[in-house]
């Protein structure tokens, strides 16, 4: 499938064009305003401006709370091309924990005792403050984009039982892991104001010591366990330009072929 904008409410009907995922109302993706979703504009464009979007409200979200969060970092870093275009990467790390016991994998929990019991999660309305899911067919409130689940089940991302007061952590990995899949990259032939994605294989990391401390410990992993335990760290990235227009002191993304 694919990210599936829609420029105007709809309503719920067979045939609608509306596929089960998550619904991000323009409202909930900074820089993007209203008409730039709609049907006159191109696939790419749209494709680029969400894709700017997204990681700028991932990124804005987990560097404010990097202290509180266990297993997600962000970084943003901007490369100037020339003086009138800059280069913006994003990059996710989402860190899982395999079990040998079990046979599971999935994401560090969260402390349960101490003075950091409970904390580290975050629900996907933390991230999208009017995020909302909707059914196959289902009906659209306004403008904005669907983000399939459909394409997030190969990256352990499922329909959520709530994207509020929970722990969606798994469910933004499987977002961000996804991404290169769904956005269109520059080539001679295909206009994108994507240039760049990154997905390499994962790779094992260690726990800060912290991380399994005997008081207050920043995750739910006992130190006794670790030696059934690998942890992996995935690492995902995507490079969006972006034109300044000196004259209007303004900036979008440079949607255009090599």
């Amino acid at each position: 499938m694919a990210l599936t904008f829609f420029e105007s409410s709809v309503s719920a009907g067979a045939s609608n064009g509306v596929p089960a995922g998550l619904f991000l109302p323009i409202a909930d993706l900074p820089g993007v305003v209203a008409g730039e979703f709609a049907d006159s504009e191109t696939q790419a464009t749209k494709e680029s401006k969400a894709a700017l979007a997204i990681a700028n409200a991932i990124h804005t979200y987990v560097s404010a709370n990097s202290a509180d969060i266990v297993g997600l970092t962000s970084t943003r870093a901007k490369a100037s091309v020339s003086d009138s275009l800059d280069n913006l990467t994003f990059s996710f790390s989402c860190q899982y924990v395999a079990d040998l016991e079990t046979e599971t994998i999935g994401q560090i929990p969260l402390p349960a005792s101490g003075a950091n019991s409970g904390v580290g999660g975050f629900a996907i309305d933390d991230l999208f403050a009017n995020a909302a899911e909707v059914a196959a067919e289902g009906a659209i409130t306004g403008e904005g984009v669907v983000i399939p689940y459909a394409d997030l089940a190969d990256f352990g991302g499922a329909d959520p039982a709530a994207i509020t007061g929970v722990d969606n952590r798994d469910f933004v990995a499987a977002m961000i892991r996804s991404m290169p899949d769904l956005l269109p990259i520059r080539t001679a032939s295909v206009a994108s104001g994507v240039t760049t994605t990154t997905r390499p294989a994962g790779t094992t990391f260690t726990l800060a010591p912290a991380a399994t401390a005997e008081t207050d410990p920043t995750t739910g992993i006992a130190a006794a366990d670790l030696p059934k335990l690998g942890l992996l760290q995935f690492t995902t990235s995507w490079t969006v330009q972006v034109a300044l227009d000196q004259a209007a002191q303004t900036f979008d993304v440079n949607v255009v072929t090599l």
